[in-house]
């Protein structure tokens, strides 16, 4: 299931982190795809799931319930934020 946040008004730091903040870039995909989903109630995080259907949201919490789900991330720059994809499987 491919799952979208897009990033705006975020600095360096907060993708490198620094020595007291602990950057995205530097957690494991799980943990990055769990704190961007805390963080998509955020003016500046936008969260898009699958093609935004019922299904598609039914679908990644049946795959997030699983004990053995892999997380891909990529994480691309677009013109005035950033695009953080995450392709979950079971």
């Amino acid at each position: 299931m491919k799952t979208t946040f897009i990033l705006k008004d975020f600095s360096d730091v907060f993708y490198d982190g620094s020595e007291s903040i602990v950057g995205l870039l530097t957690i494991p995909d799980d943990e990055k795809f769990k704190r961007l989903t805390k963080m998509a109630n955020e003016k500046r995080i936008s969260m898009k799931i699958g093609n935004e259907s019922f299904r598609d949201k039914v679908e990644l919490n049946q795959i997030l319930r699983e004990p053995d789900c892999r997380y891909t991330f990529k994480l691309e720059p677009r013109r005035g934020y950033k695009l953080a994809t995450f392709e979950i499987t079971a």
